[in-house]
């Protein structure tokens, strides 16, 4: 019910109520908002009051009457979002916490409105959805009983073999009982901290580092000291060798190839650097190499990626080493997995009095994917496509973006580090931009510091298209006015 309110007559209430859903994708660009004769039921009001409602709707833009078909959301409603009033303090990231933040802000990332430059996944589009769909039906015809019953850890053999197998591109020898299947790499990661972890405990990070490792760790009760980190070459060994020497270290968290967010990769000596540190001080390396397999084809004149890894130089089973299909596969089927080096057996405790297994259709399905050698052949235009596409979204930032503006140049993956210039904020920047249906993620939550304020990281993994470029457009456009509103407090 909607009360009377003697400041603002009471279609205009109703109007703003639409309004607020549409601005929150409740209603997606193209639907249908409910008829008449709904809305007045829904809301208590009269039929004239509706028809007021959505004729001033009407007038600003934000919807467009079809004949005998009622009210539809516009598709651009850019001349209504002028009007969008600035968001009230209750909706800035000083009212929650992080982990509150980052769970609303991945509500958003699949409603169909939404251009989602924010979560790193790529588009259907870019997955092998239709043959996945051929062996998930194969494996429940021919393998029901055991699809349809339970997987305990360390997951299934023939499984467990493809990915040793698949290892050996990296110069890791492993077999089928040195690895554990996951529900993705996010369990693997977090099974691995625990393993090697009690609360207070405090673990040397990457400067950015992945958002999702800091709030496991943060639930864990563990302290995180951040190591500075090149946004070219990885994390640096002599800070992290400074960082060992002061304070007593549990383990260290790092990615070797294509990191989140900065997509930086270690060069070989660096590795080797890193791994003898770590045998030195004996202190256990969580690995994750979730985007490994997506580096680029090397063009003439271009630096080889390393085909290494850190578990490639590990002597003493220090590296518990992460990764999954989710990436380059299917993020719903959930298959990852970790080969945990000396904590093999705390792994495989904690998963099996917790999830037991990744889901059984799942990894028979990956498994049947797997025999069949489309993989490779997948990854191979996979990985041409995100070549590709990474530097059309460079080319756009270039050339929309303001002067100061900075951006990482990956060998692989398909997340780009976007450095804004002074002044700008990435979380005000978010905010804006998910008014207008564009979703980014602030480099605020890669990081327990203020270093990354002015960050954004954007995913390329999407298919190039007008309304993506006019999302990087927005994009700009906002970067420019919070720019321009800085030099003018800056000169007061």
């Amino acid at each position: 019910m909607l009360q009377r309110q003697t400041e603002q007559p009471l279609y205009q209430q109703l109007a703003g109520r639409v309004a607020d859903d549409i601005r929150a994708g409740v209603f997606a660009a193209g639907s249908k908002v409910p008829s008449v004769r709904k809305l007045a039921g829904q809301y208590g009001v009269s039929i004239s009051t509706v028809t007021q409602a959505y004729a001033w709707l009407e007038d600003q833009g934000w919807i467009s009457a079809r004949p005998q078909s009622g009210y539809f959301v516009r598709s651009h409603v850019s001349s209504a979002e002028q009007q969008i009033p600035p968001l009230s303090a209750g909706d800035k990231p000083c009212a929650v916490t992080k982990a509150e933040f980052i769970n609303g802000m991945l509500a958003k990332i699949n409603r169909p409105a939404m251009i989602n430059l924010g979560a790193a996944i790529p588009r259907p589009d870019w997955l092998p959805q239709r043959v996945l769909q051929t062996h998930i039906q194969k494996v429940s015809r021919f393998h029901s009983a055991e699809v349809f019953d339970y997987l305990f850890s360390p997951g299934l053999e023939e499984l467990r073999n493809q990915v040793a197998v698949r290892m050996r591109d990296v110069n890791v020898r492993c077999q089928a009982d040195d690895i554990v299947i996951t529900h993705g790499c996010a369990e693997a990661l977090a099974l691995c901290l625990r393993a090697v972890t009690n609360p207070g405990d405090l673990i040397a990070v990457e400067s950015p580092c992945y958002y999702g490792f800091l709030q496991t760790a943060d639930m864990l009760g563990l302290k995180i000291i951040e190591i500075p980190t090149d946004p070219q070459q990885g994390m640096s060994v002599d800070a992290l060798q400074l960082a060992l020497q002061q304070w007593p270290v549990k383990v260290i968290q790092v990615s070797s190839r294509y990191s989140n967010p900065t997509g930086c990769s270690m060069p070989v000596e660096q590795q080797k650097k890193l791994m003898a540190l770590a045998s030195q001080y004996q202190v256990p390396v969580i690995e994750d190499d979730v985007y490994g397999e997506t580096g680029y084809p090397v063009a003439r004149g271009q630096a080889q990626s390393p085909a290494s890894v850190l578990k490639t130089y590990d002597q003493d089973g220090l590296v518990l080493y992460c990764s999954s299909f989710s990436k380059t596969v299917s993020a719903g089927l959930r298959v990852g997995w970790c080969i945990p080096g000396r904590w093999y057996r705390q792994v495989t405790e904690r998963q099996t009095f917790t999830t037991f297994s990744a889901a059984s259709l799942s990894q028979y399905a990956m498994l049947s994917y797997l025999q069949n050698g489309h993989y490779d052949r997948h990854l191979r235009q996979f990985r041409v496509r995100a070549a590709n596409s990474m530097q059309r979204f460079i080319h756009a930032i270039r050339q929309y973006f303001p002067p100061g503006t900075r951006v990482s140049e990956p060998a692989g993956g398909f997340i780009l580090w976007v450095c804004l210039p002074e002044g700008v904020s990435a979380m005000d920047l978010h905010y804006e931009a998910a008014q207008r249906s564009v979703i980014i993620i602030p480099g605020d939550v890669f990081s327990n510091t203020e270093h990354f304020s002015n960050y954004i990281r954007i995913n390329t993994a999407i298919t190039w298209s007008e309304d993506v470029e006019d999302a990087i457009k927005i994009l700009a456009q906002l970067v420019k006015r919070q720019q321009q509103k800085y030099s003018g407090s800056v000169g007061a």
